[in-house]
């Protein structure tokens, strides 16, 4: 039988929008809190118990709710943050739906608690499944809003199943608490599970926010970004290649406040790091980028972890230009960083830690003495050149033809000579690429057969293709002529590179795909060319080589992301040898 059309009762509404914005407790926890902040909170006490499942508690000491408008707050699609299409285009505030209050109340038993500065006392409500069973009432509290949420799902226990378990909810709920505190070092946090304070996090500055919730090791290896362009400007820290994860559960990435996960941004780190960082290791970054509220459309997700750009192609090359010349920076500025921070290397840390040495303590061996003897080009012992204004010193010798000793005024320097100069090359190579792009003419056209959608993106994308040395001919809707193509990458499979060019133009706006592929010829082209292991060098070739690496950027890596080099200091073969102990 045919059911008739009928409109859903007010609660039910509220409850399937709760479906959207109230996935579990840590949703309740990221929409009060970012109310909270809105509210222009300096301080903010988290309570969870069991997880959230059982109650969040959230107290701030913001601006509070006028007493009349309390009833207001639990209604679905009200607001004090946006009146008008213009505002909407040009949001500011975190939270600006006006639907989290009312889905929460739906779907638990709610008590809020408010007072503005110019009221005598608090004022609360209460409301039970979306049933408001306590109308305005005085009450007592401090300046600010407290929001007390029990019971979650208590009314839908279909839902309620869904749920996992305390300690997973918890973490979920650290998560996004974590994700705010980041973005707000200049607010207090204070969070409790069970009665216990589990985390506490002073006003201070973003410096010390990132330290005090990455930990660290990403205090260790972080480097600083700050960079203003036109209507967009970035700041905060990305990790060193050499401190990277597995996982990229440590990328905080920030727009106008707001935490999101958005595609263009993340293409743009991966292809910052693409050539420094190891396999599918993934680095740690905070990002806070900053934009024209007009320039970007923050309502395209139910939990506003998604965003929209105007200029997409622009935001991704800002980016990408930010993270990739933070990380370009040659061997003589890491060594100098490295030197001030003795000792950097986490794995050279943990071996010498790990070592049970029972051994007599021994008069020190000069550096020079132990190991001139290990290189057989040295026929003598000789004097090494002072190397107090070289970062990555003097060659004093060479193990098994493939790692380089040197000395600095801090200890021992090992280098891997292949990976070395086969950063040295490539970098070089990129050089000359990017000074001129040749092309090569095809005699006879290659014939890519295409959606609609492709034919569409290569006529839009035409100039810019032919800027990077395609030229391309629509011969229907369903076939394109390549007529000329990059030389470099004349061995490549045209149809496909053709394919990932073209979405990569029309997802980030960008070209890091034929980027990736050529980077990927001159990487083997270097790897080819650099010199090979067990070839012996002189002294001379050796410090060649150093000098060459000090003034090579991103030299701390080779092209697949490995070490080329690291610094021992005297305290570190002091702990080795357990002098002093």
């Amino acid at each position: 039988m045919r059911a008739s059309i009928a409109a859903l009762p007010d609660t039910l509404i509220s409850q399937i929008a709760a479906g959207e914005v109230v996935e579990k407790p840590a949703s309740v926890v990221k929409e009060i809190l970012e109310n909270a902040i809105d509210a222009q909170s300096r301080a903010i006490t988290i309570r969870l118990e069991e997880g959230g499942c059982q109650r969040v508690l959230i107290q701030d000491d913001g601006i509070g709710i006028v007493a009349n408008e309390l009833p207001l707050a639990i209604a679905r699609h009200a607001t004090s943050k946006i009146r008008s299409l213009d505002d909407l285009e040009s949001v500011a505030s975190l939270g600006f739906r006006g639907e989290a209050l009312a889905s929460i109340a739906s779907v638990s038993r709610l008590n809020i608690t408010t007072r503005t500065s110019d009221a005598s006392h608090a004022w609360s409500i209460q409301v039970n499944g979306g049933q408001c069973v306590q109308d305005v009432a005085p009450a007592s509290g401090p300046l600010g809003t407290s929001i007390d949420v029990a019971d979650l799902y208590f009314n839908t226990p279909a839902r309620r199943k869904f749920l996992k378990s305390p300690a997973t909810e918890l973490g979920h709920c650290l998560d996004v608490i974590r994700r705010i505190a980041l973005a707000r070092p200049d607010i207090a946090f204070a969070v409790w599970h069970n009665g216990k304070v589990i985390e506490r996090w002073p006003s201070q500055s973003i410096a010390e926010r990132v330290d005090a919730i990455l930990g660290e090791e990403f205090k260790n290896h972080r480097i600083p970004i700050e960079v203003l362009q036109g209507q967009v400007s970035v700041r905060g820290f990305i990790s060193q290649p050499t401190a990277s994860r597995a996982r990229a559960d440590m990328q905080f990435t920030y727009i106008n406040g707001r935490y999101v996960r958005d595609k263009v941004i993340q293409h743009a780190i991966r292809a910052a790091y693409q050539d420094v960082l190891h396999g599918d290791r993934q680095p740690m970054l905070v990002l806070a980028i900053e934009i024209q509220p007009e320039l970007v459309d923050v309502n395209v997700h139910p939990a506003k972890t998604e965003v929209r750009f105007r200029e997409s192609g622009a935001v991704h090359q800002f980016i990408y230009q930010a993270i990739h010349q933070a990380l370009a920076k040659p061997a003589s500025a890491s060594a100098m960083e490295t030197m001030q921070s003795i000792p950097s290397n986490p794995l050279w840390n943990r071996f010498i830690e790990s070592k049970n040495l029972n051994l007599p303590v021994t008069e020190r061996t000069d550096l020079e003495r132990l190991f001139v003897k290990l290189t057989p080009s040295v026929a003598q012992p000789q004097a090494i050149p002072e190397s107090n204004d070289l970062p990555l010193g003097h060659a004093i010798a060479q193990i098994g033809g493939i790692y380089i000793l040197a000395q600095n005024k801090h200890g021992l320097v090992l280098v891997d000579m292949h990976a070395a100069h086969e950063r040295v090359l490539y970098e070089k190579f990129k050089t000359e690429l990017s000074a001129e792009v040749r092309v090569q003419e095809l005699l006879v056209p290659i014939v890519v057969h295409v959606s609609e959608k492709e034919t569409g993106l290569a006529q839009e994308a035409r100039a810019a293709l032919r800027q990077m040395g395609f030229d391309l001919s629509v011969l229907s809707k369903h076939e394109i002529a390549i007529r000329s193509l990059p030389v470099l990458l004349a061995k490549a499979d045209p149809a496909e590179l053709l394919r990932h060019l073209l979405e990569d133009l029309h997802q980030t706006g960008s070209q890091a795909v034929l980027e990736a592929a050529q980077h990927e010829e001159l990487a083997t082209k270097a790897c080819h060319a650099a010199v090979r292991a067990h070839r012996y060098l002189n002294l001379a070739e050796m410090d060649a080589l150093l000098r060459q690496m000090e003034t090579t950027d991103r030299a701390d890596q080779c092209n697949h992301g490995r070490p080329t080099w690291i610094q021992l200091s005297i305290q570190d073969l002091d702990k080795l040898f357990m002098r002093g102990r």
